[in-house]
């Protein structure tokens, strides 16, 4: 019995650790030693990048593009998605790596994964015209800090941070898991922000779209942004630990797939334009991370990890699918914690707000 207590002591005492740890990282990430990815060449892989036209999700595409793989950009706006891929390929060009996107290697595809309308027609029109093509790596990127104004919930229904951040990519992943090959590795942009996540607010709040107590209404106050973004970030690494045990089960043992779930680190990307003109008093942790600015790091050191993650042949990363990274080093999750029931419950409830069926 006391063997037991000292095994959860030591439990608990690494999770608040790596709590600590990686708010540190993300606060002052500028002031660590750069992270180097081993070159590791990708010739004949197809990787899917959602989000893909800036921030993250364009530097990631890009390092797969230097590697030799075929990239799809899956972005909201296909302008800015072609205007990705002609980036890329210029830059491919300076360096000598030529890859034409008439040929099919770069290329942007339209996805709105607030949308699960526009989910599941990307992935129809993948089946049919990429006849199933064999998907390596799909990195689920997109994402949102707050949502437009006047914006709290989609046409479908569903809150706009929760669908547009994480239920989109949950319907996508399902659709197209028949897609993935032996092998393959999925990704998720995560963040430190899952430490202070809830799901207990789904379970009564159908669609993601919060529920204001009769105080709230009364003093004209709503969930802030902030938690709901970090509400997403959890639901995140409690999907793909989920995701991994299915797959550790038959059918899938033998295809060796993987899920993981990566923190970048406070990058100053575009995903925070949006909250600039936030009142302090409307979502004060944006205003904090504001403070912080000069010491974000640079994009490319924060999709370093994610980038490992895809691409990398360690034994650890292969042994550890479900894990939750940072700094390319496996950090615990809230997930880890959670009683496997309330995660099947939570499961259900993805299922139910987006009509996903998992046989």
């Amino acid at each position: 019995m006391l063997q037991e207590l000292h095994g959860v002591a030591r439990l608990y005492e690494r999770f608040f650790l790596d709590i600590i740890v990686s708010i540190l990282y993300t606060l002052f990430g500028g002031l660590l030693p750069n992270l180097h990815v081993p070159y590791r060449p990708l010739d004949g892989k197809v990787a899917i990048v959602t989000g893909a036209n800036s921030g993250i999700g364009y530097q990631l595409s890009l390092d797969l593009a230097r590697r030799g793989a075929t990239v799809y950009l899956a972005c909201r706006n296909v302008s800015k998605g072609e205007a990705a891929v002609q980036a890329i390929n210029q830059d491919l060009n300076r360096s000598g790596n030529h890859i034409d996107s008439k040929a099919g290697r770069v290329q942007a595809l339209h996805l709105d994964t607030s949308s699960m309308s526009s989910v599941r027609k990307f992935a129809a029109k993948w089946t049919d015209e990429q006849r199933g093509k064999a998907i390596d790596i799909l990195i689920h990127n997109a994402g949102i800090s707050s949502a437009p104004k006047g914006q709290d919930a989609t046409e479908e229904g569903l809150g706009t941070i929760y669908a547009t951040n994480f239920l989109g990519s949950f319907l996508l992943t399902n659709l197209l898991e028949p897609c993935l090959a032996a092998g393959a590795r999925v990704v998720f942009t995560a963040a430190a922000g899952q430490y202070a996540g809830n799901l207990a607010s789904l379970l009564s709040s159908p669609g993601g779209v919060p529920r204001p107590s009769l105080l709230d209404k009364v003093l004209g106050r709503k969930t802030p942004d902030s938690q709901l973004y970090a509400d997403t970030k959890l639901m995140q690494t409690a999907f793909a630990s989920t995701l991994q045990q299915r797959w550790n089960r038959q059918p899938f043992a033998g295809k060796a797939m993987s899920a993981h779930a990566f923190m970048p680190g406070y990058v100053y990307t575009p995903i925070f334009s949006k909250t600039a003109n936030l009142p302090i008093y409307v979502d004060p942790v944006w205003w904090a991370l504001k403070a912080f600015m000069a010491l974000s790091i640079p994009v490319e050191q924060g999709a370093a990890t994610g980038l490992w993650l895809a691409t990398t042949n360690e034994l650890e990363v292969r042994r550890h699918g479900g894990s939750y990274w940072d700094r390319m080093t496996r950090r615990m999750s809230p997930a880890q914690l959670m009683d496997p029931g309330v995660l099947q419950r939570v499961w259900q409830c993805w299922e139910r707000d987006c009509g996903a069926r998992w046989e």
